[in-house]
């Protein structure tokens, strides 16, 4: 694993990430997030009673609280900015990819010709690892827990199998109180193993994935016995939002959308392969693949499909809910891609050291100068947060303002004003401010306060 090779992947990563990364806007979900994991480092809330706004989710049940906790040391670390929660999860990204390069080790029995930093290439290929870290995902906490499960199951195959299962356990928990059952596809490992490597018993797969379960609950049912806090919160967010959500819940016509999903993220990698056999084929190089190759390859793939198939229970699925899949799905593309590779000798050789040397500096300097270019700059919901920072300019923080009918469901409204000008809105409660997007004759108690942002009308109580 060449040094070079890493410094490379790191600002190719970081220079696909910087245009949303480190611009002003998130997806509603992650600046949700944000704003409760910037209340939780002020004060406002605690561990297992997370707050939102005084008027919407002031007690936040949505999901568990750790990954916002460990996003709340952030902000503890660097203040009230938008690169609190960007550095977070750059962290989160950095993290997971050197763990996925410590289970390619853990695992290769082969030593390859093909840098395993490939992996790490292939995973950024995906969009919606490109999308999720900008954007402050809970997965991207999760999946920093899963990849720390998977490395200790792993691990027990050779090296202190019971105390290995357990920490894995323990990870798997964090994983759970990070954002719920998802995780669980962890459990399915050993058997995976079992069934396709043929290196353990199934007396075995039963005694170590029934550990692996017990580790993983022994911690929530402590939680639950000690905890009173603890006890309510899990459990209205288990009847709240995973059960309603089951039953409820409906963002998609198609129980298999989510494995459409999981096609759409292979799309580039399904481009370089076939031209990878266009070339081999036009050459006449005959492509030979390794054995113990194939099985990773399916291996990985299963492990992947048991993390995506579960989420067909529900018609509630967005494709971000794959994401935890993907640093296994990469391992697979991986393990199937590099015999490819190993036959066309000839685009090995290209990459010579000098080669990656070059390149890396280059995208280094790029890297820092597409940073001073988009920081700080709206990236997304352009109109919605100059209108907020207007907004912020002129009302005091903690207060609620009334709002019309017509402007309360734009709910990444509700987050932006939480976010930067911790401002709570309702549509049913008198307050000093009033904010209307329509031409609705508005009491003679009240004065305009001139923004310049039409549609938007914003009026405050003439005696203050």
């Amino acid at each position: 694993m060449k040094p070079v090779s890493l410094i490379i992947f790191f600002a190719v990563f970081i220079g696909i990430l910087t245009p949303d990364l480190f611009t002003d806007g998130m997806f509603l979900d992650g600046t949700t997030y944000a704003v409760v994991s910037r209340n939780l480092a002020e004060g406002n809330g605690t561990f297992w009673n997370l707050h939102f706004s005084n008027t919407v989710m002031s007690h936040f049940i949505e999901h568990p609280p750790l990954a916002i906790f460990l996003e709340s040391l952030s902000f503890k670390l660097f203040g009230d900015t938008i690169y609190s929660e960007r550095l977070y999860s750059l962290f989160t990204a950095i993290l997971s990819a050197f763990l996925m390069l410590l289970i390619y080790k853990q695992l290769n029995e082969n030593k390859h010709e093909v840098s395993p930093v490939s992996i790490l290439f292939i995973w950024i290929s995906f969009p919606l690892v490109n999308w999720t870290y900008p954007n402050n995902m809970l997965e991207n906490t999760m999946t920093v827990f899963i990849l720390i499960a998977s490395l200790f199951i792993f691990k027990s195959f050779t090296y202190k199998r019971i105390l290995m299962l357990v920490l894995a356990g323990f990870a798997l928990s964090a994983a759970l109180l990070s954002k719920g059952l998802p995780a669980l596809y962890v459990w399915s490992i050993v058997f995976f193993y079992f069934l396709i490597f043929r290196k353990i018993n199934f007396k075995r797969v039963v005694f170590d994935t029934s550990l692996l379960v017990a580790s993983t609950a022994f911690p929530i049912v402590i939680l639950f016995v000690f905890s009173e806090e603890a006890k309510e919160m899990l459990s209205s967010y288990f009847n709240h939002q995973v059960m309603g959500s089951i039953n409820n819940v409906v963002t998609v016509n198609n129980r298999f959308y989510i494995l459409g999903s999981l096609l759409q993220q292979m799309i580039i990698f399904a481009v370089i392969t076939l031209i990878l056999i266009i070339v081999s084929s036009v050459k006449k190089i005959k492509i030979r693949f390794d054995s113990i190759n194939l099985k990773y390859s399916l291996f990985f793939l299963l492990f992947s499909l048991s993390g995506v198939i579960p989420i067909m229970i529900s018609l509630k699925q967005r494709s971000f809910y794959i994401f935890p899949v993907l640093p296994f799905l990469a391992l697979s593309l991986y393990f199937f891609f590099i015999d490819i590779i190993k036959n066309l000798r000839f685009i090995l050789n290209f990459f010579k050291k000098k080669f990656f040397t070059l390149v890396s500096l280059i995208i280094a300097v790029s890297v820092i100068f597409l940073i001073f270019i988009f920081a700080g700059k709206p990236g997304r919901d352009v109109e919605t947060i100059k209108l907020v920072h207007k907004l912020a300019e002129v009302i005091p923080e903690e207060t609620t303002v009334t709002i019309s009918k017509n402007l309360y469901k734009d709910w990444a409204l509700h987050s932006y004003l939480q976010r930067y000008g911790k401002i709570s809105i309702s549509d049913n409660i008198e307050s000093n401010y009033f904010l209307t997007a329509d031409s609705l004759k508005i009491d003679s108690s009240y004065q305009e306060i001139k923004l310049n942002l039409p549609p938007y009308l914003l009026f405050k109580k003439k005696n203050l």
